[in-house]
C-alpha cells in the first residue's frame, strides 16, 4: 500500500514538473516570437542607440511606460543623451520621481536643470550630467524599476522626490492604469509580467475585450480620476504606505549597489492657497444632521463673503461639531485662522484639509512620515532632505502656498530654486567626501543668475501661464472653491506678459537673453529649442532655423523641437523638409497641439 501510494505521489510530482516545463517552454516560445516580431515595448528607462557616424549613446526609452499604461495613455521620460561610456571626471546625478520631479508644467525649469547650472557654475572644471528621470503619472511601484535601470548607468547621486501619485498611480487604489494590489509580491509579479511581451499581448487582448468599460482611450489628465475617491481611513491606504516604504528601500538598495548615495526628499504640497479637490461627509450622518450641517456651512459662507470673520467661524465651528471629516470646511477654518493671525492653528487645519481631500493628488502627512522614517532609519548612503519642512519655514505663515507652487504639487521656478538650495550643500559634501570635487564649496548661484542661465523669460512665463489657465478651466480644478480666483490671477499675469511681448523691442531683447544663456551653456539643446520656438512664435523663422536644427541633431525625437523646426522650415520656404519633419512629429505624437494635418498629394 505504501509503495503504491509513493508511486502515485511520484507520478503526480512528475506530472507537475512536466506541466511547469511545458508552460515555461510555451511562455518562452511566445515571448521569443513576439520579440522577434517587434511586438510590445521595453519596460526599461534607458536604451543604447548607435550614432550615424559610429559609436553609441544612452537615451531615454520613450515607450517605457507603455507596458503599464497602454499605448494611448503612455507618458514618456524627458529626452536625455549620455555617453555610453561615462567619461573620467564626470559626475552623474539622477533626479527620480513623477511630474513634480520632472518639472511640470515646463521641464526646461526642472529641479535637474536648476541643479545642473548651480553645480556647473560652482565647479566649472567638472562635467556634471544631471538627468531628469521624472515621468508624469508614475509612482514608486514603477519608479523602483526605473531606479534599478539608472543604477546600471554608473550614477554618483540619486535624488528621489516622489510621493504624490502613490494612491492614483499604477497599482494604487485610485489608479486607472492597473488594478489595486494589496500584496507587495503581487505588485512585483504584475510589474514583471507587464514588462514581458507576452504580458503586454494578454493585456492588449483584455483591453480589446473590455472595450469602453476598460482604460480611457486617450490621455485625460487629472479628470480621469474624478470617480476614484479615497476617504481618509480607507484601509487600502495602509497598504499604499507599506508599498511606498518597501519601494523607497528598494530604490536605496539600487543606489547603494551602484556605489551612489541617495538624497531622499519629503514632498512639498500647496496647503495655504489651494482648496481641496473633493470633500465627503463622515459616514453615518442622518438626514437631519446633514441638513443642520449644510445650514451652518451656508451661513458661514455668507458671513465669510461679507468679511465677517467672527460670524463665519462661529457657524463653521457648529458645522465642524456635526462633521469633522469634510475637507472644504477644514480648509475654510484654516483660512479664517490665518486671517486672524493664528498661524499654528491654521497650519493644523490646512494640513488636515489636505489629508481629508478624497481626490488624493497631494502627498499626505502619512506618506511624508514614511519618507522621513526611511530617510532616518540608517540605510547606507541615504540622507533625508526635508524639503516639505524647509520650504514651509520659508513660506508666508510657515505654510507652503503660491509663492513656491503653481497649483497643488508642482513647484514654480522660485520653489524649485529653494529646493535646489536645500540639496546643494548635501550634494557638495557627498561629492567632496568621495573626492569627486575638491576645494572649498562655492556659494550657490543667486536666484537671478539661475533664472538668466535657464532663460526663464517673459515668453516662457506666458507659455506656462497659458498652460495653467487651460488646466484650471477643466476638472477637477473647476470643482474647487477657489478656482475662479486662480483663473483670474493667471489671466492677469498672462495679459501682463503678453503686453510686454507686444512691444517692438521685445523680440530683440528676448533673443539677447537666450544668446547670453547659450554663451554660458554652449550646446544646450533645451535652450536652443526654447529660443527657436520663441522666434518661430514671433515670426522670425530664419533666425529660429539654425537653433532648431542644432537641437534636432542633438536629440532627434523631441516633439516640441520637431514641431517648432517644421514651422521654421515652412516659414523659410522649405516646404518638403517641413512636411517630412511634421510627419516624424506625427509618428511620435499625432495629437500634439498645433501639428498640421498631412498635406494632400497633388493629383
Amino acid at each position: 500500500m505504501a509503495t503504491s501510494e509513493l508511486s502515485f505521489l511520484r507520478r503526480l510530482a512528475y506530472a507537475a514538473v512536466l506541466t511547469i516545463v511545458a508552460l515555461g517552454l510555451l511562455l518562452g516560445g511566445s515571448e521569443l516570437c513576439l520579440r522577434l516580431a517587434g511586438y510590445g515595448k521595453s519596460p526599461h528607462f534607458a536604451r543604447r542607440i548607435g550614432l550615424p557616424g559610429g559609436g553609441k549613446v544612452i537615451r531615454d526609452n520613450p515607450g517605457c511606460t507603455v507596458p503599464f499604461f497602454s499605448p494611448a495613455l503612455a507618458r514618456r521620460p524627458e529626452p536625455f543623451r549620455l555617453p555610453a561610456v561615462k567619461p573620467a571626471g564626470t559626475v552623474r546625478i539622477f533626479v527620480l520621481g513623477s511630474s513634480a520631479a520632472m518639472g511640470d508644467p515646463e521641464p526646461s525649469f526642472s529641479l535637474s536643470r536648476v541643479l545642473a547650472v548651480m553645480l556647473r557654475a560652482a565647479w566649472p572644471g567638472t562635467k556634471f550630467e544631471v538627468v531628469n528621470a521624472g515621468i508624469t503619472a508614475i509612482n514608486s511601484n514603477l519608479l523602483r524599476g526605473y531606479a534599478a535601470d539608472c543604477a546600471e548607468l554608473r550614477p554618483d547621486v540619486f535624488i528621489v522626490y516622489e510621493g504624490q501619485n502613490e494612491v492614483i498611480g499604477p497599482f494604487g487604489p485610485s489608479g486607472v492604469f492597473a488594478p489595486f494590489l494589496r500584496s507587495e509580491d503581487a505588485v512585483r509579479f504584475a510589474v514583471w509580467a507587464k514588462g514581458m511581451r507576452t504580458g503586454q499581448f494578454i493585456s492588449a487582448v483584455g483591453r480589446r475585450l473590455e472595450g469602453a468599460r476598460g482604460l480611457p482611450s486617450e490621455w485625460g489628465g487629472m479628470r480621469m480620476f474624478l470617480n476614484r475617491r479615497i476617504p481618509e481611513g480607507d484601509p487600502r491606504l495602509r497598504y499604499v504606505a507599506e508599498h511606498f516604504r518597501d519601494n523607497l528601500r528598494a530604490i536605496a538598495a539600487s543606489a547603494r549597489g551602484a556605489g551612489a548615495d541617495m538624497l531622499l526628499c519629503t514632498v512639498v504640497t500647496n496647503q495655504r492657497d489651494f482648496a481641496p479637490f473633493m470633500s465627503e461627509h463622515r459616514p453615518g450622518l442622518d438626514a437631519g444632521q446633514l441638513a443642520r450641517w449644510q445650514a451652518e456651512f451656508d451661513a458661514g459662507s455668507v458671513a465669510e463673503g461679507k468679511g465677517d470673520v467672527a460670524t463665519a467661524e462661529l457657524h463653521y465651528r457648529k458645522a465642524l461639531a456635526i462633521d469633522d471629516r469634510y475637507a472644504e470646511l477644514e480648509f475654510r477654518l484654516g483660512r479664517l485662522a490665518l486671517a486672524e493671525g493664528r498661524d499654528g492653528e491654521a497650519k493644523e487645519l490646512l494640513s488636515r484639509a489636505r489629508d481629508l481631500d478624497t481626490l488624493r493628488f497631494r502627498t499626505d502627512s502619512k506618506l511624508n512620515t514614511v519618507i522621513r522614517e526611511v530617510g532616518t532609519e540608517g540605510l547606507p548612503g541615504v540622507r533625508l532632505i526635508d524639503l516639505a519642512s524647509d520650504l514651509a519655514a520659508k513660506s508666508a505663515h510657515g505654510i507652503p502656498g503660491d509663492e513656491f507652487l503653481y497649483e497643488h504639487v508642482h513647484l514654480t521656478l522660485r520653489g524649485t530654486y529653494e529646493a535646489a538650495l536645500d540639496l546643494y550643500p548635501a550634494i557638495a559634501s557627498d561629492l567632496e567626501r568621495r573626492g569627486l570635487v575638491r576645494g572649498p564649496v562655492p556659494a550657490p548661484l543667486a536666484y537671478a543668475s539661475v533664472r538668466d542661465r535657464l532663460a526663464f523669460t517673459v515668453y516662457e512665463q506666458a507659455m506656462i501661464g497659458i498652460n495653467l489657465i487651460n488646466r484650471f478651466r477643466g476638472a477637477p480644478f473647476t470643482g474647487q472653491s477657489d478656482d475662479a480666483y486662480r483663473v483670474a490671477l493667471w489671466q492677469r499675469r498672462v495679459s501682463e506678459a503678453e503686453s510686454l511681448l507686444e512691444r517692438p523691442e521685445a523680440v530683440p531683447a528676448l533673443t539677447e537673453l537666450y544668446r547670453r544663456a547659450l554663451a554660458q551653456s554652449p550646446g544646450d539643446w533645451v535652450l536652443e529649442r526654447n529660443a527657436g520656438a520663441m522666434l518661430v512664435a514671433n515670426h522670425h523663422p530664419a533666425e529660429a532655423l539654425p537653433l532648431l536644427e542644432r537641437a534636432e541633431v542633438w536629440i532627434g525625437d523631441d516633439i516640441d523641437t520637431l514641431v517648432a523646426l517644421g514651422w521654421a522650415q515652412e516659414g523659410t520656404g522649405h516646404t518638403a523638409a517641413a512636411e517630412a519633419t511634421f510627419a516624424r512629429a506625427r509618428r511620435i505624437s499625432p495629437d500634439y497641439p498645433g501639428l498640421p494635418a498631412p498635406a494632400r498629394p497633388v493629383r
